[in-house]
């Protein structure tokens, strides 16, 4: 009898101990930033120490997918991670990605057992593309000289430069003056006093001196049909079709009349990151 109790017991702490045992599945962090480029997107979450620190942690993955349902699932142990090896940092950038597709970006904790903890509860996934970025040089239209300019405006899909008299055809999206009252400005095609018919309309709105990366997300309708501008200025625009446009004003020249700008555009239609 005191044998049998006490191989009972043997089992007994042998379960004990291989539960104890088991790493602990750990919450997982909130997406605080994505920027995008044009064949990747870098997504940055917060560090949480409690979770950093604990010792059964061993990092994040990353997954995404076009299909964001996919991902809302507690048991991430079936999900495809992106990246090939645990992440310990606190950002990761998913390369060879499609500016056609709109991809859902999630982040996940692992623990020590290669255990997937579940999805944040707060931002369980951020959307974003990769979109086109140009660099162009216009040469602003002058108030005081008439005549065509044949470099004042540009289609934003391809980063064609064009005269303001090729707008019509040309299919341009935006073109820049330089006047006496408020010095360079971005103006709507359809505005133009001279070749303004049958042109494309674009709105904006000018949030001020921001960086290009500083702004992923459009939080103010562009609805003004044309705006005044400085440089290190940023601008939203807003295209015909519903692209949406970020526009870093990187240099101005008063003397040759010019403006050189870094932009993305973003050719998925009604999306409003960049």
């Amino acid at each position: 009898m005191k044998k049998i109790l006490l191989g009972l017991l043997c089992l007994s702490v042998i379960f004990v101990i291989d539960c104890g045992g088991s790493a602990v599945i750990l919450d997982s962090p909130e997406i605080t930033m994505v920027v995008m480029h044009e064949t990747s997107v870098t997504a940055t979450w917060a560090a949480d120490t409690s979770i950093e620190n604990h010792g059964d942690f061993q990092g994040y993955n990353v997954y995404v997918y076009t299909d964001s349902s996919e991902l809302l699932i507690e048991d991430g142990e079936d999900l495809n991670k992106h990246n090939a090896d645990v992440i310990t940092d606190n950002s990761y950038e998913a390369i060879n990605l499609n500016q056609d597709s709109v991809y859902c970006i999630q982040v996940r904790t692992v623990n020590i057992d290669n255990k997937v903890g579940d999805y944040n509860d707060s931002v369980p996934f951020v959307k974003a593309s990769p979109r086109p970025e140009f660099t162009v040089t216009l040469m602003a239209e002058r108030w005081d000289i008439s005549g065509v300019d044949d470099s004042c405006a540009v289609r934003f899909s391809d980063a064609i430069i064009m005269a303001d008299s090729a707008m019509s055809n040309g299919g341009a999206d935006m073109w820049a003056l330089n006047d006496s009252v408020i010095a360079f400005s971005f103006n709507s095609p359809n505005t133009h006093s001279q070749y303004g018919a049958n042109t494309r309309t674009t709105h904006f709105v000018n949030l001020g001196n921001y960086e290009l990366y500083s702004i992923f997300e459009v939080s103010t309708e562009p609805s003004e049909s044309s705006v005044g501008i400085l440089e290190g200025d940023l601008v939203i625009a807003k295209t015909q079709d519903g692209n949406y446009v970020k526009i870093y004003i990187d240099a101005i020249d008063d003397t040759l009349f010019t403006v050189t700008i870094l932009y993305a555009y973003q050719n998925i239609a009604e999306f409003p990151y960049f």
